[in-house]
């Protein structure tokens, strides 16, 4: 048992439960944050989401009478400040950070199956010891 009084059990079966709830808080972070971004006064927009990939770019018709090369370096420009108001609201934060919930619900589901067939083999264990000792 935890400190607590709450099971090692039902510990590990409510943390894989709540990773697995369609509308964990990750989740819906990854809905509401990302960083947008802007060049070429405004005319080119960029919104990138929380790992990084971008989700929408914008560009309107007046650009399009740029040289390619300067109306690509307007887009690099737009993407990176996008990425960089990204980093600037959540400190510390990198894309690869962001991890797979479903994903890792699935692995803490099997250390889950584990950790109760060893709890259960240590219980018995120490109940054919205890039945032993009470036998003498």
């Amino acid at each position: 048992m935890h400190q607590n009084g709450q099971r090692v059990g039902d510990m590990l079966a409510e943390s894989i439960r709540s990773l697995s709830e369609p509308e964990s808080p990750l989740e819906s972070a990854e809905e509401t944050l990302g960083g947008s971004g802007q060049a070429a006064g405004g005319h080119v927009s960029v919104l990138v989401g929380p790992d990084g990939r971008l989700r929408e770019l914008n560009l309107n018709p007046r650009v399009m009478r740029m040289a390619s090369e300067d109306l690509a370096r307007e887009v690099l420009m737009a993407v990176n400040a996008a990425i960089d108001d990204l980093r600037a609201g959540i400190p510390g934060l990198e894309p690869a950070v962001i991890p797979d919930l479903r994903k890792l619900a699935e692995s803490l589901d099997g250390v889950h199956a584990d950790v109760l067939s060893r709890l259960d083999e240590f219980a018995s264990g120490i109940e054919s010891t205890v039945r032993r000792l009470e036998e003498r």
